[in-house]
This record gives structure tokens, C-alpha cells and sequence, in this order.
């Protein structure tokens, strides 16, 4: 009988789940999207000029990046906090959390840091200096906020990306498109934004474990 999910014991082609801790858990997913969809971005700009691929792979490659990007917010607050932050899919809510809670209470504070130099045996000061945090929430809202050209012609339209539905669906839950005009992506630019988002947040994340791990 056909099935779907089967353990055959080939090591080649099988994949391995459930052993993870949730700090383990949290950077797999993260990595998983964002390599999964550099993987697709790769095919795509590959493809020739194969429009049936250049104008079906967006969806699911950006439904990849911007969930990545959920993730590994959720994984520095988790990693300093030990529970997942509030804000649900909204990233804008998720960054704004992360900065307070994140970089001015714990990288930007020098009480904090004097906590850390009293444990930590070899401690080294981190500083997020070369990181214009103004500049990650433009791009962050850009990301959440893909269809605001088109709402700001039918205000009726849905503004803001919230709930993670705009890449997944097109069609929001009373059944309008969220695009009802052309737009273009170059994916090669796309794909360095969200490196560039995905680089600092992980600096970030790298920053919080090494303060708090002893």
C-alpha cells in the first residue's frame, strides 16, 4: 500500500527529525528555509529565462525567506528568554520585541554586561556598532508590507502581512487577491536583502548565546 511517511533505513535518502532540543529545533528550521530557499533561487535565475518557473518560484521562495526570518527573531528571544515572544507572524511586532528586549537590554546594556564579565572566564564585549538597527526594520517592514503599492490603490485591499498570508495564499480570506497589478522581482537583489536581514539577526542571536552560555 502506498504510503507517505515511511522509514526504510536508507541513510542516502532519508531525513532524521525529532531528536532535536528546541535551540537545535529553531536553527534547523531557520537554515532549512533560508538554504531552501537560496536552492530555489538558484534553479530560478538558472532556468534560461523560463518564465513558468521565473513566475511560480517567488511564491514559495519568498514564503520561505520571510518565514526563516520569523524564526530566527522567535530564536533570539528563545534563546535569552526560554519561550517564544509575543507577536505571533507579525515581524515588525517580532523585531520591535528583539530591540527592546534584546539589543538595549542585553547587548546595548553596560549593567547587563558587567553581569556577564563576573561568569564568563574568557569574556569578550560584542557591539552591534556597524548595524543601522533603523535601516533592518525598513527592510523588515518592506518584506511585510509586499502588497502596500497595491493597497494604496484599493484601500480595501489588505495593507499589512501579518498573519504570513500574503505568499502563501495570493488570496486573502474573503477573497481578494492581494496583487491585481504587475510587479517584478529581480531575485538576485532579493536574495541580498534577505541575506544582509539574515546575517545581522544571526550576529544578533550569536551575541546572546555567547553572553549567556558560561
Amino acid at each position: 500500500m502506498l504510503r507517505i511517511f515511511v522509514e526504510t533505513g536508507l541513510m542516502e535518502q532519508s531525513a532524521h527529525f525529532g531528536w532535536q532540543d528546541k535551540d537545535q529545533a529553531l536553527y534547523g528550521l531557520r537554515e532549512g528555509y533560508k538554504n531552501s530557499a537560496d536552492e530555489l533561487v538558484k534553479i530560478a535565475v538558472n532556468s534560461g529565462g523560463n518564465l513558468k518557473i521565473l513566475d511560480t518560484y517567488i511564491f514559495p521562495i519568498l514564503f520561505l525567506y520571510r518565514h526563516c526570518i520569523e524564526i530566527l527573531l522567535k530564536h533570539i528571544y528563545t534563546r535569552a528568554w526560554g519561550k517564544i515572544p509575543r507577536g505571533g507572524h507579525n515581524l515588525l511586532t517580532l523585531w520591535d520585541v528583539i530591540k527592546e528586549e534584546i539589543i538595549d537590554k542585553i547587548i546595548c546594556s553596560e549593567d547587563f554586561v558587567e553581569q556577564v564579565k563576573l561568569y564568563k572566564e574568557n569574556f569578550i564585549k560584542y557591539n552591534l556598532k556597524d548595524i543601522d538597527c533603523n535601516r533592518i526594520r525598513l527592510m523588515i517592514k518592506e518584506l511585510q508590507e509586499s502588497n502596500q503599492k497595491d493597497a494604496e490603490i484599493d484601500p480595501n485591499k489588505k495593507q499589512v502581512d501579518q498573519n504570513a498570508e500574503v505568499w502563501r495564499y495570493l488570496i486573502s480570506t474573503d477573497e481578494n487577491l492581494f496583487f491585481f497589478r504587475g510587479h517584478s522581482i529581480d531575485y538576485l537583489v532579493l536574495k541580498k536583502g534577505i541575506d544582509y536581514i539574515y546575517e545581522v539577526l544571526d550576529y544578533i542571536y550569536y551575541i546572546v548565546d555567547e553572553y549567556l552560555s558560561s
